[in-house]
């Protein structure tokens, strides 16, 4: 059974909010399509990822009844180093951070050739070497954060802030539109209230009418509408349909829900007939050939443009932990980055196929980058290495999904890596966006 797109990918034809479109890669790691409409623009560049950082202080754990660190979701290096922002960097397109504080707070590089995009610039510094600034601000890592994750430089001085993740943070919009993080999509997308996506239709003439006012359209799409009394704010305006409705339009181009939507997070109206997407406002990276597609239970996995489904591979503790993975699971990422791809050894790679990661790749956003013990490179998505299954023979198949690997007490890599004693497993499940 061939699984039905959600987000067609980076090879063949691109489907996102606009249409199709070409767009460059980072280091090549990014297809080339064809132009016909402005892509959204990349969340991040090159080497800056996302990483739950320890914001300092502790939380209740209320099902355990134990305090635990304070974490958010956080901008981070290549290395997973967490990022800062410096209150005295007050002049656009300038650090005030040089000399000794340079050497206390390394500045985050950009390459020489690195050029503005989306909320992201380009500052020279001093000695003329280039850095990144997020939404005008420069960012930095704090030389005594030692592992990635560390947040030991939040709240330094009164003016040292860690470089938070918040979707739609300062931007302006209509009342009860959010920015969301989709992974369904793969991008940032306008949502409405009750956190389902908000739709772009290529039938639609940029800054012109809807032509979605009819059956059996509107059967499925219902316009976003807008108060008549509302008004233009940037990227946003609003057309008049011609039937009595006014209607939010995004860029110029109307804006609509789709009833296949369920529940918040959902996307399943993005590239229905190669003409409804998703209202991206960034779009996430992802790896040359890498697509969201359906499995055959209706939940979002990752797979290759060939439609062969990846998995990773978990860590479940004891013999009644359970779980739920047709419906996906994407597994704690700590417990990804202290597997690594020593879960998988040469052997195991034999009918657990690394997903190959360019000699050139750079981490970006979910996305990392292992070293193999043969110094081969691999994809790493949200903590855990990604893999194929030489089980599946056919577009769709899943075949490797829940199977196990039962683990005894004593095994030196479970002592050593996780300090667990007593019964476990290893278990395979599809990768889930």
């Amino acid at each position: 059974m061939r699984l039905v797109p959600i987000v067609v990918g980076v090879l063949g034809v691109a489907l996102v909010a606009g249409g199709l479109y070409r767009f460059a890669g980072h280091g090549g790691q990014q297809g080339m399509v064809l132009a016909l409409a402005e892509p959204a623009p990349f969340a991040t560049p090159p080497g800056v990822t996302y990483e739950t950082a320890r914001t300092g202080g502790t939380v209740l754990l209320a099902t355990a009844g134990i305090q635990i660190p304070a974490m958010a979701a956080a901008y981070a290096d290549a290395k997973g180093m967490t990022l800062y922002t410096y209150d005295k960097d007050d002049q656009p397109g300038k650090s005030a951070c040089t000399s000794d504080c340079a050497t206390l707070w390394p500045a985050l590089a950009a390459p020489a050739t690195a050029t503005a995009f989306g909320d992201w610039t380009v500052v020279t510094r001093d000695d003329a070497s280039k850095q990144w600034a997020l939404k005008g601000k420069p960012l930095y890592t704090y030389s005594k954060d030692k592992t990635p994750g560390d947040g030991g430089g939040n709240g330094l001085d009164g003016v040292w802030h860690i470089a938070l993740f918040k979707a739609g943070e300062g931007y302006k919009m209509p009342d009860g539109v959010a920015l969301l993080d989709s992974s369904n999509a793969s991008a940032q997308v306008l949502a409405n209230e009750q956190g389902m996506p908000l739709y772009t239709f290529d039938g639609d003439p940029n800054g012109g009418k809807p032509t979605c006012v009819s059956q059996p359209c509107t059967d499925h799409w219902t316009p976003y509408v807008a108060a008549q009394l509302a008004k233009p704010i940037p990227n946003f305006t609003v057309v008049d349909r011609g039937d009595g409705v006014f209607q939010w339009a995004f860029k110029g181009k109307p804006l609509y829900t789709y009833d296949g939507d369920v529940e918040p997070g959902d996307a399943n109206g993005n590239g229905l007939d190669g003409k409804w997407h998703t209202a991206a406002v960034f779009r996430n990276f992802m790896p040359q050939g890498i697509i969201v597609e359906r499995n055959r239970f209706g939940a979002s996995t990752l797979a290759t443009s060939d439609g062969r489904v990846l998995y990773v591979r978990d860590r479940v503790v004891g013999t009644n932990t359970g779980h739920n993975l047709r419906t996906g699971s994407r597994g704690n990422p700590m417990v990804g980055k202290i597997l690594g791809t020593k879960s998988c050894d040469a052997e195991c790679a034999k009918t657990w196929i690394p997903l190959a990661a360019p000699g050139d790749a750079q981490p970006s956003g979910y996305w990392d980058v292992a070293t193999r013990d043969d110094g081969t490179k691999q994809w790493v998505y949200r903590g855990f290495a990604v893999y194929s299954y030489s089980g599946d023979k056919k577009p769709g198949d899943m075949l490797g999904n829940d199977t196990y690997d039962i683990m005894a007490g004593n095994d030196p890599f479970i002592m050593a890596d996780l300090g667990v004693k007593g019964m476990g497993a290893f278990f395979w499940h599809t990768a889930t966006p």
